[in-house]
């Protein structure tokens, strides 16, 4: 199991108490405060916790199913198959977090189950608002073992993985041609010095569709690097890995082998610049290989996909998974663990990928022939190699802990300010806040 999961639920509770960390939990930084729509009781007509299958539950969407079709398809699916209707609230992405807080800190069963990332988790597991989920090593075993880990506390799973994102490294192939490089970089070193060849005054070597992201970009690049953000013990630990990476991203921008004003790029934008042809390559966290597919002057020729290049340790990538929870307080539990499982198994997870191009989080989903068909194989080969190897934490007070990292990486990631002062900077208002809430 994984270390900062598995045995640590009620450690986090005794030490930071509930109260605390729903207080912290609620911090998401963002400015809503309502429910997101829906405030009658959800539990009060039909079913009960004690076991019965209630014909009726509430979801909440992390934003409009509109722009989430392979959620909206295997809804629909689960209502034929098992007769159970599922009224969907859309909120916001920005204000779920804090709508959830606000429902569950009144202890209100206005919501039965929601989907959400797994970098929730802690502080919803040690606040006792979300369920153990009771699915059986039989459909958890669909999963990798790293995914397994990551949702996956003492007693159980708490979040069923619904569909991912996680690095793909995509590269123009005609640009590389052109441009004299035949293989894509297989190490942060060659990415600098392919990147030097594939440098032309209209395209960039090297971009991140998470530009906009600098935190998952940082984790991502401190587990290549072999580290991680905290230790068994609950401390911060990230300054040394995070070094090796801050001299890496110092090399790519000297070198001008990264877009001016990358961090302020969001994920679409950078996607548009390489469909464009004003990039060569990217770190693609979105479905962007379907997107480019579709693109004009495209094609499964020129398109062309690698594994991420390999740190210091390894080519992991960040793993971003949401996934399906239910809520402790939901007076229908049976029926809304029954839409946690049927949303996350194979067909589900096939489902999503054929009709949103979502990656699949289970792995014999790229074996299936309808996948293999509508995909280039080249692409689901990586995409499946990249499930299998991407990492993550489950951390405390994540909100807080990334404000913190992202305040002092991001001018040092953009040559503003010392790297190993903005790094061991973080780092000290981590330890303190972890002081300060227990946990140190």
């Amino acid at each position: 199991m994984q270390d900062k999961g598995t045995g640590t639920r009620r450690q986090f509770i005794t030490a930071a108490g509930a109260a605390g960390v729903a207080a912290l939990a609620g911090c998401s930084g963002t400015s809503s405060s309502d429910s997101g729509g829906t405030t009658e009781s959800s539990g009060t007509t039909t079913g009960s916790s004690s076991g019965s299958m209630a014909d009726k539950i509430v979801f909440y969407n992390a934003g409009s199913l509109k722009y989430d079709p392979g959620t909206a398809e295997n809804i629909k699916r689960f209502e034929e198959e098992t007769g159970i209707t599922v009224e969907v609230n859309e909120t916001p992405w920005n204000n779920l977090k804090t709508s959830l807080t606000t429902i569950w800190r009144n202890k209100d069963s206005t919501v039965d189950v929601f989907n959400g990332p797994t970098w929730w988790l802690a502080d919803f597991v040690a606040s006792d608002w979300i369920e153990p989920l009771d699915l059986g090593d039989s459909h958890m075993s669909n999963f990798p073992s790293n995914l397994q880990e990551l949702v996956t506390f003492e007693d159980g799973a708490y979040m069923a993985p619904e569909f991912g994102k996680w690095g793909t490294f995509l590269y123009d192939a005609e640009h590389y041609e052109a441009q004299g490089v035949s293989e894509p970089p297989n190490s942060w070193d060659e990415v600098v010095s392919k990147g030097k060849q594939l440098k032309t005054d209209d395209t960039a070597p090297f971009a991140f569709t998470w530009a906009n992201k600098d935190v998952f970009t940082f984790k991502q690049f401190v587990y290549q690097a072999g580290g991680k953000l905290f230790n068994d013990s609950n401390e911060p630990t990230f300054v040394d890995a995070g070094m090796e990476v801050m001299d890496f991203f110092t090399r790519l921008r000297e070198n001008d082998l990264i877009p001016n004003g990358i961090s302020s790029m969001g994920e679409g934008g950078v996607g548009d610049t390489f469909i464009a042809g004003q990039t060569a390559s990217v770190e693609s966290w979105t479905p962007l290989g379907s997107r480019v597919l579709d693109a004009d002057a495209w094609s499964a020729d020129r398109l062309s996909s690698a594994k991420p290049p390999k740190g210091p340790s390894s080519r992991a990538t960040f793993q971003d998974t949401n996934g399906i929870s239910v809520s402790a307080f939901s007076e229908r539990k049976e029926a809304a663990k029954e839409f946690a499982r049927f949303m996350t198994t194979p067909e589900s997870a096939k489902t999503n990928m054929k009709v949103e191009g979502n990656p699949a989080v289970i792995p014999s989903v790229y074996d299936s022939s309808e996948i293999q068909s509508q995909y280039p194989s080249w692409l689901l080969e990586d995409m499946k190699f990249n499930l299998e190897h991407a990492q993550s934490e489950t951390y405390l007070a994540q909100a807080q802990v990334d404000d913190y990292l992202s305040e002092q990486i991001t001018p040092a990631l953009l040559g503003d300010k010392d790297p190993k002062k903005a790094l061991q900077t973080a780092q000290s208002n981590i330890e303190r806040l972890y002081q300060d809430i227990g946990l140190l």
